[in-house]
Formats: structure tokens, sequence, C-alpha cells
């Protein structure tokens, strides 16, 4: 623990003198590859679980890009940064995974009985020893705006929400597909359809407002 809190720390510093720096300056460039590269060998990078390699190597792509871009916003006393940078990767991740749901939709009818059968890489993303700076903020988002977000909800079922769905889907108790098909006696591709065309949209718009992603 004493090691991982020591190299947080130092990555910490490396980010904040990095965006001491102009822009296209030598030294921010070469303090920007060491801490690339102190990152990258820090073995602190979510590594995506079950996701398909390619998805996750995008999402990564467009992370770093991101990361290098932002660097001059990040803020030592909100999160360590590889906990900023993992949560944009996750919030990629999720944004990446709604336009496959788009793709695969436009190939078959729009009703509740649609199967899906994808796999939603929420289910993947393991859950933090206690809530981080960027997760407390969502939820809290979620309580907030709960009224809105209940008013979203499956056919026929006020209590099958977007609300509901993002307290059983988000850290620290998320739960699988097949677990809230059990809970709410619904088929899979009905909440994940649901899940990803009607919550998800309102998350992701939270994160591009909190600018957690790119807008």
């Amino acid at each position: 623990m004493a090691h991982s809190d020591s190299l947080n720390q130092d990555l910490n510093q490396l980010a904040t003198e990095v965006s001491r720096h102009p822009r296209g300056s030598l030294k921010r460039q070469q303090l920007l590859n060491k801490l690339i590269s102190q990152m990258q060998k820090s073995k602190k990078i979510w590594l995506g679980g079950d996701i398909i390699p390619e998805y996750y190597e995008d999402a990564l792509q467009k992370t770093w890009f991101w990361f290098c871009k932002n660097i001059h916003k990040y803020d030592a006393s909100q999160a360590n940064v590889m906990t900023w940078f993992n949560a944009y990767l996750k919030f990629r991740i999720l944004d990446i995974h709604r336009e496959i749901a788009d793709d695969n939709n436009s190939r078959v009818h729009n009703s509740e009985d649609d199967e899906l059968n994808f796999k939603d890489p929420v289910d993947n993303i393991a859950a933090p020893d206690k809530p981080q700076p960027i997760l407390e903020e969502t939820l809290e988002w979620i309580e907030a705006q709960g009224s809105e977000l209940s008013r979203l909800h499956v056919r026929s079922s006020p209590h099958i929400n977007c609300q509901e769905l993002f307290k059983h889907k988000l850290p620290p108790n998320e739960k699988t597909w097949r677990e809230l098909a059990e809970k709410f006696g619904k088929r899979e591709s009905t909440l994940n359809h649901f899940y990803n065309h009607k919550c998800l949209p309102c998350l992701l718009a939270f994160g591009r407002a909190q600018g957690y992603i790119d807008t």
C-alpha cells in the first residue's frame, strides 16, 4: 500500500509539473513523455476486463489523446492522476458501447422483444475499494436528478427506470444483466436495450457536462 501511495504521489506531482510549462515547449513534452511512460509501467491503467480488444484499444487511444490535450485541467486535490485517467477511459468505453448498441439496433426491429445479445462493458468495470471523486459526483447526480431519471422507465414498468438501473449498474453495487433480469422479471435484452437507448445518453451527457468526456 505504501508503495502504491508513493507511486500515486509521484505521478500526481509529475502531472502537475507538466501543466506548469507552456504548450509546445520542449520541457513540457519531455515531462509529458516521462509521465506517459511511468503511467504505462505502473500497471495501474484499467485493462478493460473481457471487453473486445479492438474496442478497448480504440478507447485507450482516444483517452491518451484526451489526456495529452487536457493535462492542464488536472487537479491533484481532486483525484489521483490514474483515477482521473481511468475514469475517462471507462466513460469512453461506455460511449463506444452506445455506438455499438445503436449500430446493432439499426439491424433489428426496435421493440421490447428484440434480442440484442451483446455484452455490456459496465459489467466488467471493477468496483474501487471506495468511491472516487468522479464516481461520488456521478452518484450524487443520480440522487439529485431522481425525479427526472425516474420518468424514463421501461414500458408499463415505472419501477424499472434509469435512476434504479444506474444504482445497480455503477460501482459499488453493480450487478450483471442476468441478475437484474431475475430481480425485475424482464428479459436481459429488454433491460439492456432500454439502458443503452434511454439511460446511457443521460449518463454520457452528464459526463460531458462535467468535463469527463470531450464534447
